[in-house]
């Protein structure tokens, strides 16, 4: 086996994209605004629990719901989940 020091060609190079936001970052935002996640489900129609999908999966209407409560962009809390729209906005 061979060990070598990786070329700074060589070396891989880091996406400059940001990450999704934790999921206790987004909460804490909810919390600041004076709001749980279950209050804004019920707010919403939904059961307590739905929105939390969210924070773990793809889910347009209930990251619509979360972002504008805490008046932050969904590509900005989500921006893995919102690359493409990004990048066609970019164009």
């Amino acid at each position: 086996m061979s060990i070598h020091k990786q070329s700074g060609c060589q070396k891989k190079v880091q996406n400059a994209s940001a990450e999704n936001w934790h999921r206790a970052d987004i909460l804490a935002a909810i919390k600041k605004k004076g709001g749980t996640l279950a209050q804004l489900s019920r707010e919403n129609g939904l059961h307590e629990r739905t929105l939390y999908n969210a924070l773990e999966r793809h889910w347009p209407k209930g990251e619509q719901i979360i972002a504008v409560y805490i008046d932050v962009a969904v590509h900005v809390i989500w921006p893995e989940r919102y690359k493409i729209l990004m990048i066609k906005e970019d164009i």
